[in-house]
């Protein structure tokens, strides 16, 4: 049990330090560059944290987790896969972090405290952040006329799905049913009534006065006429031819 206490306060010790050179690395001012004290930083904390991992080391190795897990070359492979990952995610973040920090330092510093080379690398980068604004803005436009025409697409979609419906509706209808809601079908009721009132009067107009006709030369065309006023006249006729 010494044992285990002692280890605990090793390793709240270190923790402790780690938490407090965490604190200089982001709160700290010092005459060195920040290159340098980044670097330096960074050899110390991955110095306490090899010793951390070390004295960890012993109780972790006797724990379920790691005396279950069979040992073979593919979880080799994978443990050392994931160790050099997180390295080089952890090598990427400080280049991030040292090159954002060293642009920023030499666009707000006048043109007149630095070099002719550092002078041009200054205005090629503004000349870049520029481009990229613009870039930018251009992305968001068109990011807005997309959403837009996706939403006209879509409600054009739906006036399609609901005229398609419809088109197939119609189509289940008998074909001898009429649909007598429209204008144009109640204007043909009335000229089919018309129609055959004069189909009537044809036929009372032709028979009448015939008692000296020539019906076999039929002079005036009166067979035509009354073939005429036989014909019915309906709606059908003319909503399915």
């Amino acid at each position: 049990m010494s044992a285990f206490k002692a280890l605990r306060d090793i390793s709240n010790k270190f923790e402790n330090e780690l938490r407090k050179l965490s604190t200089e690395l982001f709160s700290a001012k010092i005459d060195d560059a920040f290159e340098d004290n980044i670097s330096k930083k960074m050899r110390d904390l991955a110095l306490f944290n090899s010793k951390l991992r070390l004295l960890q080391a012993k109780p972790l190795s006797v724990t379920p987790q790691v005396t279950e897990i069979p040992k073979n070359e593919q979880t080799t492979i994978s443990d050392y896969t994931d160790t050099v990952t997180w390295k080089i995610i952890e090598q990427q973040v400080v280049k991030t972090l040292t090159q954002t920090h060293a642009v920023k330092n030499l666009i707000t510093t006048s043109s007149r405290e630095l070099d002719p080379e550092l002078v041009e690398r200054k205005e090629k980068i503004i000349e870049q952040l520029h481009k990229y604004r613009e870039h930018e803005s251009q992305l968001r436009h068109l990011e807005a006329v997309l959403q837009e025409k996706e939403d006209e697409l879509l409600h054009t979609r739906q006036i399609w799905d609901e005229s398609l419906s419809n088109l197939k509706d119609s189509q289940k209808l008998p074909q001898n049913e009429e649909i007598a809601t429209g204008p144009l079908y109640k204007k043909l009721q009335v000229l089919i009534s018309k129609m055959e009132l004069m189909r009537w009067l044809i036929a009372k107009l032709v028979t009448s006065r015939t008692g000296g006709y020539d019906w076999a030369t039929d002079p005036h065309k009166r067979l035509n006429a009354l073939a005429l006023a036989r014909q019915h006249h309906t709606i059908q006729d003319y909503t399915e031819s």
